[in-house]
């Protein structure tokens, strides 16, 4: 491991425990490829404690996706609360997220779409609550960004949907309230398009890094909602018309 993938995770793991956001990274540190900010996502892992899931997306549906892990510590069933302080970009969106029945470990084959498809056992309806570890989100080189978990802070998930494959992924509703005012509605509004592709290329993706998905992981496959600020001591609601809700409190 370079010294320069070293500092970069050693700056991030600092801004998690201190609580105070970066600045600009220097252009040295910035990872040239999406493997060096993977292996910055690896040198800042242990420190989260246990994963226990994935954020899987991607800018469209022909875009080549990435991911990052979710951490059983930062992860809670909805209705869910998090302290704002905390989390002080406060940023939510509304997701569907997938449970895996079955495990897909590292192998040699690459996974198919059929095989992956069939080890989902259930859907959720699900918000991811966004946090940067940089004063500025949207200034940082996406690189940077997958690095940092892609701005992954907290994640919540409702009960499980078991009747789901009937689902138009491509044409679902969905809608965002904050304290029972409309945030943001659309129908199939994921950028990726249909999140079996996320699933195959996440299952692909871990098993050639020699992780894998266990059985029991959540897999959260991009917002539907777009990304919406909430205050300290509000209630997002995300609602999936025919599968469900999810509920997340911001803590003042």
């Amino acid at each position: 491991m370079t010294d320069k993938l070293s500092e970069l995770a050693r700056l991030l793991r600092g801004a998690r425990e201190s609580g105070k956001p970066l600045g600009a990274v220097p252009a040295a540190l910035v990872p040239a490829n999406a493997e060096e900010a993977y292996a910055v996502q690896d040198l800042v892992a242990p420190s989260l404690g246990r994963i226990a899931g994935w954020k899987v997306g991607a800018a469209d549906p022909g875009a080549e996706p990435n991911c990052a892990p979710l951490f059983a510590e930062l992860m809670a069933e909805s209705p869910a609360r998090f302290p704002a302080r905390r989390f002080p970009m406060s940023g939510i969106e509304g997701e569907l997220a997938f449970r895996f029945g079955r495990p897909l470990p590292p192998r040699a084959e690459p996974y198919g779409e059929e095989e992956v498809w069939q080890a989902v056992a259930t859907l959720h309806p699900a918000i991811e609550l966004v946090q940067s570890r940089f004063a500025d989100l949207r200034a940082q080189a996406k690189l940077t960004m997958l690095a940092d978990m892609q701005a992954n802070g907290a994640f919540c998930y409702a009960a499980a949907v078991n009747q789901w494959r009937q689902v138009d992924f491509l044409r679902q509703p969905a809608s965002l309230v904050l304290d029972g005012i409309p945030a943001a509605n659309a129908v199939g509004g994921n950028a990726a398009g249909h999140p079996r592709r996320l699933l195959v290329w996440l299952a692909n993706h871990l098993s050639r890094r020699g992780r894998g998905i266990a059985a029991g992981d959540i897999v959260t496959t991009g917002t539907h909602t777009g990304l919406v600020f909430a205050a300290p001591g509000a209630t997002a609601t995300v609602r999936f018309a025919g599968i469900g809700e999810a509920s997340l409190t911001l803590a003042a």
